[in-house]
Parts: structure tokens; C-alpha cells; sequence
């Protein structure tokens, strides 16, 4: 559904995305990872043809962004990372003005309209200012927004950013939906925090694609040691014991909880878990230190 093909992007005579190739179909979410100046953000504006592509290109639905510019962005929705400053309007003037700019007319415009905003949950608000806003509600009306015109393709620059964890879950849930419905959700996520409705990672480090693959750690297992955590109560030391023959460096670091590092080429988690439980150690929790997408970029920086 949407390809980049060899993209590059400059800015200030800089590379800011430097060959980058992916292809996301349809029905699918990418989520891009990659601290701050990696390329995300450039690379989703390539795609949104909000900026000049210097060389290779990106591909929608079979239209090039470089030649096609005005039927990419009809298949495409945009969302920023921040609402833009229109203080002076209201929810339902706000998307009113962006079904207008979208083409959107009469009956289909009203349509449009009252489905963004019953689908952002937002129906309430719609004759409020957008500056009183809160974070969670704003986001949502911004993605309510770029849908408006029924696009194939929905980008997002940073969407979970400043959002409290029930907020975040809301937003999650709106995006879950449009994956479910077809559509191909690429999202720039800063924190390295990939929420479950996104099928697939990219890791841009200094504009360079350096790591693909399908959203779960036995993916980008190869030649990684993940930090794992068991909470044994009680029992922390002679868990560590028992996990020394299998594990890196495993050590209690409190009565209850073991910290060790675990290589996939030295066989699955599930085999620490087992000595452990086999030890007779209760085993009260068993996860990643810290999420393994956070550690994978962690990993990919150095």
C-alpha cells in the first residue's frame, strides 16, 4: 500500500533519510523507532509530500509521491505531532474546514463530519473551543481529522506523545480500528513504547534504515541479549543460582527479584522459567526488564 523505494531526503544539503526501502501493505502498521534526528518525522513528510524527495521515491497505491503529488495525498491522511494554532475555532468548525479543503461538500461533508467525530468520540464536544481541548481529546480530533476524506494510508508524527496512559489507550483503540478496517498506519513513536495494534518496527538511526521486521522479539532476536526480570519472593538469590548455567550475568538485586540477561541462541525463555519453577522457586512474575522494543533501540544506537 505504500513503499518507500531508495528515499532520500535532504535538508540543508544533509541527508536526513539516506536510502531508506520499506513496504508496508494494506491492513498493516508500521511503528518507526529511532531517537530524536534519526529521520522519522522527515521521512513521514516525504511521504506526505510535504517535502522534497531528492532522489528514489515513495509509492501509495501505485502513485508516485514525486509525480503523483495531488493523488498521493488523496490517499493519504496526515497527522501532526502537535494542533495546530486555530484557537479561534471549534471542534466541529476545525473538521469542517478540513472536509472542506478535503473536497467534501453538502450531504457528504455533514456525513463526514458527524462520523469523525462519533469515531474520535468527540460528538459532545463538538461546539467547544479547540483550546481548551485536553491532550487526549486534541490527538484524537487531529486523527478524526486526517480521515475525514476516507484515506488508504494514515501517518502519524509522534501521536502518543504528552498523553496520560488512559488517554493513550484511547488513541490506541481509534488507530486499532483503522488497521482493522483496512487501512496501513505508519507511525514516527519517539519513546521507543510500541503499543500492540502495530504489526511491524523499523529502526532509522542517522536517516539509514537499520533494522525491520514484524513486532515481536524473536524477530530482531539475532546476535541480542535481552534484559529479563523474575520475581521470586523470598528467593531471589537462589533463583539467581539456578539461572547461572543458562543466563548472563543473573543477580538478586533486591530478596524478591532477579535481573539476568537472556541470549535467544542459547534457547527460549520459557527454559529459565522452567529451571526456576523446577527448582521449586515460586515464580511470581517473569517479563522484560524494561519493554523490548525500548531495549532493541537501546541496542540499535550503539
Amino acid at each position: 500500500m505504500i513503499r518507500c523505494d531508495r528515499l532520500r531526503v535532504d535538508r540543508g544539503g544533509v541527508a536526513v533519510v539516506d536510502g531508506v526501502s520499506l513496504d508496508v501493505p494494506a491492513g498493516r502498521g508500521l511503528a518507526l523507532i529511532g531517537r530524536s534526528g534519526a529521520g522519522k518525522s522527515s521521512l513521514l513528510a516525504a511521504a506526505a509530500t510535504a517535502i522534497p524527495i531528492h532522489s528514489g521515491d515513495v509509492v501509495v497505491a501505485g502513485q508516485s509521491a514525486r509525480r503523483a503529488a495531488a493523488a498521493v495525498r488523496r490517499l493519504i491522511g496526515s497527522v501532526p505531532d502537535r494542533m495546530p494554532d486555530m484557537a479561534d475555532l471549534r471542534v466541529g468548525e476545525f473538521l469542517e474546514l478540513f472536509a472542506t479543503t478535503a473536497g467534501l461538500r453538502g450531504v457528504a461533508l455533514r456525513s463526514a463530519i458527524d462520523r469523525a467525530l462519533a469515531m474520535a468520540d468527540l460528538s459532545r464536544r463538538a461546539d467547544e473551543p479547540l483550546d481548551v481541548l485536553p491532550s487526549g481529546p486534541a490527538k484524537r480530533l487531529l486523527v478524526a481529522s486526517a480521515l475525514l476524506h476516507d484515506p488508504q494510508v494514515l501517518l502519524l508524527d509522534d501521536p502518543f506523545a504528552g498523553l496520560d496512559p488512559l488517554e493513550r489507550a484511547d488513541l490506541e483503540r481509534l488507530l486499532e480500528d483503522a488497521v482493522l478496517m483496512g487501512r496501513t498506519v505508519v507511525a514516527a513513536i519517539d519513546d521507543a513504547f510500541v503499543p500492540a495494534l502495530f504489526t511491524d518496527i523499523a529502526i532509522l538511526r542517522e536517516g539509514q534504515l537499520v533494522a525491520l521486521g514484524t513486532a515481536e522479539p524473536a524477530s530482531f532476536a539475532a546476535g541480542r541479549i535481552w534484559s529479563r526480570t523474575l520475581v521470586c519472593p523470598g528467593r531471589a538469590e537462589d533463583a539467581a543460582r539456578v539461572l547461572a548455567p543458562l543466563a548472563s550475568d543473573p543477580r538478586a538485586i533486591d530478596a524478591d527479584t532477579v535481573v539476568c540477561g537472556h541470549d535467544p541462541a542459547r534457547g527460549p525463555f520459557a527454559a529459565l522459567v522452567a529451571a526456576v519453577v523446577t527448582a521449586g522457586i515460586d515464580l511470581e512474575r517473569a517479563d522484560f526488564t524494561t519493554p523490548w522494543t525500548a531495549q532493541l533501540l537501546e541496542q540499535s544506537g550503539r
